[in-house]
């Protein structure tokens, strides 16, 4: 599998959905309920080994009840690329 450039960027993401998430007492089963996405897939976007869409932040951000921003809102320190 070829390494997706911005991977450090998308394993972020997903480490602050989790957080997220979690701050709110969710399960993956519940948002999975509340978003209408597929348990394998937000598990995998949790992960950080699926990039999203747009549309797709959307319904998760108002599944939590919250502003897409704030799913994009988090610490991220790029690596050098040599």
């Amino acid at each position: 599998m070829r390494r997706n450039r911005h991977q450090d960027y998308i394993k972020a993401f997903g480490k602050n959905l989790k957080r997220l998430r979690l701050s709110k007492n969710l399960t993956q089963e519940e948002l999975c309920y509340r978003s209408g996405l597929q348990l394998s897939h937000l598990g995998r976007i949790e992960r950080g080994e699926r990039t999203l869409t747009l549309p797709t932040i959307y319904v998760i951000a108002t599944a939590l009840g919250e502003e897409p921003k704030t799913l994009l809102d988090f610490k991220f320190k790029a690596k050098k690329e040599s």
